[in-house]
């Protein structure tokens, strides 16, 4: 049975009707994309509208991540003024990562959506897709993450080159460029599951136009952050380990932070405790606005040069 029989008799075409919709120039990628495998394929474009995407979210928001990781790794308030000295430092490393990152997600999660399997559940298939996207994001950027972070924990930018050298000299094999990469694919794929399914079944529910599909990937991002975070929270002890020794593994943190969660003797405590270990707030609020604002540029983009 199609997709098109089950829904509301409001909202059902005749063949006349159905023609009449189509848009004559462009694809439009998010309206109502729960239906139906997104028909518009993924080409050069796309990716170019992700890099782009990519180095608008750097610039706007790395002085807002790397407050966030060194309030983390040194256990202070995410507002201390010492989180934001320097706020550009790791620029370089960041909007290069950044742009990776739109240029490969957003395309990505617009391929796999366009190859979904109309004969299955449209819902199941969008969170296949957003697991796919941030599956291969992950093994792809793993390692340009890890010099990153490197560069975030220091006072002067050494270089992304001179800080990958150090790393495989201290260590003297490439596990410091692995750090992080089995957390960062639990945080990925959840993220990126739990991200695209509920941005598209928000945009179906509320029957959202293109315009307003920003609250949906707001709120959906908001959610996907808070159920990666504890995968968040291992990425970035393991990222801050020294490269001259080994990471902890993601059981063993995950460990330790249930043990410090139960040292506390109520349930508010506890729930605040973890709250502030793993960013719930600040952390959920970057994320949330910098996929929705992400997201907006590449669709943005994209709908611009399909017309040109």
């Amino acid at each position: 049975m199609g997709h098109a029989e089950n829904l509301p008799q409001h909202l059902k075409f005749d063949d006349d009707e159905k023609h009449d919709i189509q848009p004559a120039k462009s694809v439009v990628l998010q309206h109502r994309a729960t239906l139906k495998p997104i028909p518009d394929p993924v080409d050069y474009t796309s990716f170019v509208c992700g890099l782009f995407a990519g180095v608008a979210q750097a610039g706007v928001f790395n002085p807002y991540d790397r407050a966030l990781y060194l309030s983390v790794k040194h256990h202070r308030p995410f507002v201390s003024w010492q989180n934001w000295k320097a706020p550009y430092t790791g620029f370089v490393q960041s909007i290069s990562g950044r742009a990776l990152s739109g240029g490969l997600y957003f395309p990505l999660e617009h391929l796999f959506l366009h190859l979904m399997d109309p004969d299955k559940s449209y819902a199941r298939g969008n969170f296949l897709a957003g697991t796919a996207a941030g599956a291969m994001n992950a093994c792809v950027l793993n390692p340009l993450s890890a010099i990153k972070y490197k560069t975030w924990g220091r006072q002067e930018n050494r270089g992304m080159w001179t800080e990958a050298t150090g790393m495989l000299r201290k260590s003297g094999s490439l596990r410091p460029f692995l750090n992080g990469l089995r957390s960062t694919i639990y945080r990925d794929v959840m993220f990126g599951g739990c991200y695209t399914w509920l941005r598209l079944q928000i945009q179906w529910w509320f029957q959202l136009q293109p315009q307003e599909q920003w609250m949906a990937n707001l709120f959906a991002a908001a959610l996907a952050t808070i159920a990666s975070g504890p995968f968040n929270y291992v990425r970035n002890i393991q990222y801050s380990t020294k490269s001259s020794q080994r990471s902890p593994c993601t059981t063993q943190v995950l460990r330790e932070l249930v043990h410090e969660t139960r040292q506390y003797p109520t349930s508010y405590e506890q729930l605040h405790f973890l709250q502030q270990r793993l960013r719930v707030g600040w952390g959920t609020a970057r994320v949330a606005m910098g996929i929705a604002f992400g997201h907006s540029v590449y669709d943005w983009l994209h709908v611009n040069m399909k017309q040109h």
